[in-house]
């Protein structure tokens, strides 16, 4: 008899088992070079509130295994060097500015953005804001686009063009 509760008991649990196998998830693919923009600036939006928020596992997805970044220091960071980077920065702001310089290309297996970021920092002067001119390199795998390589500059406030 004490089977036989210990079985009905467990029976509950058996039922919850899922057996099928989840098919792997298949990179997006575009049907125009806009198309492709239009998502790599979302995929830069979605950075952008991870570094405010300090996601760490939106990086860890987001940034492909041979990911290295030249950050605007002059370092040289891998994934898990710039993840620390990121998550630990005094970021209060990050945002996307000055879009008539940006440049977009699109192949069908990478894509590179170049974008000038506007953070605003907490320091122990009080708030400023830091100019960023950031390059990245996407590739798409094998379940997802990555980011496989990035550059950040500092750059001047002051305009220089025409």
């Amino acid at each position: 008899m004490k089977k036989l509760a210990y079985l009905l008991a467990l029976l509950p649990l058996a039922a919850c088992q899922k057996t099928e196998s989840v098919a792997p998830q298949t990179p997006a693919e575009f049907a125009s070079a806009a198309e492709a923009k239009a998502y790599f600036y979302t995929l830069d939006d979605q950075h952008n509130r991870a570094m405010v928020a300090k996601d760490s596992a939106f990086f860890v997805k987001y940034y492909g295994a041979p990911y290295y970044n030249c950050t605007p220091n002059n370092e040289l960071n891998n994934k898990a060097a710039e993840i620390k980077t990121l998550i630990h920065g005094p970021w209060l702001t990050v945002e996307r500015m000055a879009p008539q310089f940006d440049i977009f290309a699109y192949t069908g297996d990478l894509a590179t953005m170049t974008v000038t970021k506007r953070i605003k920092v907490r320091t122990p002067a009080g708030d400023s804001f830091i100019y960023v001119r950031r390059s990245i390199i996407f590739q798409k795998g094998e379940t997802q686009w990555q980011a496989i390589s990035g550059q950040g500059t500092y750059v001047s406030t002051t305009y220089v063009g025409q």
